[in-house]
């Protein structure tokens, strides 16, 4: 299945994500982008064709933040939609936690991010202003924690 696909008469777009960890000397930090919007959310995009979930979180974490890491288990799917050019649009996002083996970041404003950062937990809590992508953390934090 592509990126867009025709559900009850809405067009689904389907994004795929992480929940970016580095773990260093000061502890464990998770990766933050201010999106386009001005708000602090998680790294996530569309599919592209022919492309996996699992696939496009890895290369959108990579064109956002230029962060390389490696894939864990999916964390959540969210959906939520938004009016575009005078339909519906249904996006489907599914986050993946992922650990990166270093902690150097640079944003792409190319792509719309304004800022990139590496935060605690309770600062990422915080910050995260959209209340699915909060969900999505607490429950990547339970993941971690139950290893």
């Amino acid at each position: 299945m592509g990126n867009n696909d025709r559900t009850r008469g809405l067009l689904v777009r389907r994004a795929a994500g992480g929940v970016v960890y580095y773990t260093g000397h000061e502890g464990q930090v998770f990766l933050l982008i201010r999106d386009p919007y001005g708000r602090w959310s998680l790294p996530k995009g569309h599919l592209e064709q022919d492309e996996s979930e699992e696939q496009a979180a890895l290369r959108e974490v990579e064109e956002e933040t230029g962060v390389r890491a490696d894939l864990g288990p999916m964390v959540s799917r969210i959906t939520y939609h938004f009016p575009a050019k005078g339909k519906i649009i249904e996006k489907r996002v599914s986050f993946f936690l992922m650990h990166a083996s270093d902690d150097s970041i640079a944003p792409q404003i190319d792509e719309g991010i304004t800022a990139v950062g590496w935060f605690s937990a309770s600062e990422a809590l915080d910050l995260l202003d959209y209340e699915q992508v909060r969900q999505v953390f607490a429950k990547a934090l339970e993941l971690l924690g139950s290893h």
